[in-house]
């Protein structure tokens, strides 16, 4: 009876003085954003790249969502997180094993050896008692990184819809740009045709004829670099769908026009709509259990086991055979480990107190990243408005120069001055545009949304089809 009790003292002071945790104080989120929007918005489609009008854009991005490895991987690693949910889940269940053996042994005597056979088969159980929740800490931090896991290829999703829409439009606006040389190119055969003819009627100087040269000759040195970018962006595309270089072409050569005002919200709402802060706030939880988990470990765990069986021995002189049983209650208390589950509590404490900086972090980003693209895009509109009047003034600046050039008014050099002008107008006014795409998908991205969740279920249910295929 004095040992029973010895035994239990330990047992009776934790639960009367249980290790205790310091609550965690997540970040709220500011009540609005520095940058306040005025003029009329509109909300941004689930589907955001859909907004664009583009039946190629948005072709390209289902076959990004069928056939992209990266995405692939993450589901793989999802599906890994599931099994370690399972895993951890087991502990909270009895254990039971069949055992069975059969052994013959010879053992020398006076007069003869004796020979017997050994038969025993039992059913072995084990179970420990969760009296602290240790074992369910550890299992709700493993639902939680699974759940956690799931947020990270949400945000993976978002991710690869973006970047495929920046390289998609990189892609256009480089088409755009080769045109627009394409046309200005003709339009300085012209001119250098009509100087050539002048020069040889006597109305011009043969240094006219070579500043018409050297004006085409500059036109003609941009192509290499646009057509280099063009391939790089259409090889990009490629890798996203997940096939080789070449493979992809783009064939539009216009940019949208953005003309609308995206509504931001408030802060609070990219809780719920950013699948990296949800992300960050579950590995937040889950770090919290194993916490709880890790104190859980110093205290003391009992164990219950049993087992039942049946046995048989074969002997010279006669058969023994029976069932046995033993039941066992085990309790263990930590006395002396060289501080090992104390360190493991302190490791955990940093891990947590570094999960929540990471969760602040997150949810700075996200905040920035809002802000920033809002700005962005709102300068954007002010330098294409900008853009817009100087090509404007040099267009007619551009007519009376080439009326004053074919009257003999003017020599060429204002001209061609203009000629060069007017065309980086245009070709700035070609990345102002796609700079303005990029800043909304920026945006789109930043805002995130719930389209995720109903593609990764998707994703997941054609993924095990086909591995459920393959095992068939």
């Amino acid at each position: 009876m004095r040992l029973l009790l010895l035994l239990l003292l330990p047992l009776l002071l934790s639960a009367c003085n249980p290790l205790q945790m310091k609550p965690l104080e997540p970040p709220e989120p500011p009540g609005n954003y520095a940058t306040e929007q005025t003029e009329p918005v509109v909300k941004l489609s689930e589907r955001w790249w859909t907004d664009f009008h583009d039946p190629q854009l948005n072709q390209l991005q289902e076959q990004l969502f069928a056939n992209n490895l990266d995405l692939l991987q993450a589901l793989y690693r999802l599906q890994q997180l599931d099994a370690l949910q399972k895993i951890s889940g087991a502990a909270l269940w009895p254990q039971a094993n069949l055992n069975g053996s059969i052994s013959r042994d010879s053992v020398p005597g006076i007069v003869d050896d004796t020979i017997s056979t050994n038969k025993r088969f039992s059913v072995a159980a084990g179970y420990e008692v969760d009296l602290w929740n240790r074992l369910r800490d550890k299992s709700t931090a493993a639902e939680l990184r699974q759940q956690a896991g799931e947020m990270e290829v949400q945000s993976l999703l978002l991710s690869l819809s973006a970047q495929l829409s920046e390289q998609y439009f990189l892609a256009v606006e480089q088409l755009a740009q080769l045109e627009l040389l394409k046309q200005q190119t003709a339009q300085r055969k012209v001119f250098l045709q009509t100087v050539t003819e002048r020069y040889l009627a006597g109305l011009s100087t043969a240094v006219e004829v070579y500043r018409a040269q050297q004006n085409l000759a500059i036109t003609a040195t941009l192509v290499p670099e646009h057509q280099t970018t063009l391939t790089r962006a259409q090889n990009s595309i490629a890798l996203l769908l997940g096939q080789l270089p070449g493979s992809v072409l783009i064939d539009r050569q216009e940019l949208p026009q953005l003309d609308n005002i995206v509504d931001i919200g408030l802060p609070a709402d990219l809780l719920t709509r950013r699948p990296d802060i949800a992300a960050a706030q579950l590995q937040l939880a889950a770090a919290d259990r194993e916490l709880a988990a890790a104190l859980a470990a110093q205290l003391p765990a009992v164990n219950l086991s049993a087992t039942l069986g049946r046995s048989w021995i074969e002997l010279s002189a006669g058969d023994i055979d029976g069932t046995f049983w033993s039941l066992a209650l085990g309790l263990t208390q930590p006395l002396i480990d060289g501080g090992l589950r104390q360190a493991e509590a302190d490791r955990q404490e940093a891990i947590r107190a570094e999960t929540l900086a990471a969760y602040r972090q997150t949810m700075l980003n996200a905040f920035q990243e809002v802000e920033t693209a809002l700005v962005a895009e709102a300068n954007n509109t002010i330098k294409a408005t900008s853009l817009e009047r100087q090509r404007q003034i040099n267009q007619k600046n551009l007519l009376l120069t080439l009326d004053n050039y074919l009257y003999g008014l003017t020599d060429s050099r204002d001209l061609v001055n203009s000629q060069i002008l007017q065309l980086e107008i245009l070709r700035q006014q070609l990345i102002n545009q796609r700079q303005q795409l990029s800043n909304r998908i920026t945006l789109a991205r930043a805002l995130g949304g719930s389209w995720t969740n109903t593609e990764l279920s998707q994703q997941q249910q054609i993924l095990n089809q086909e591995q459920d295929g393959t095992n068939d």
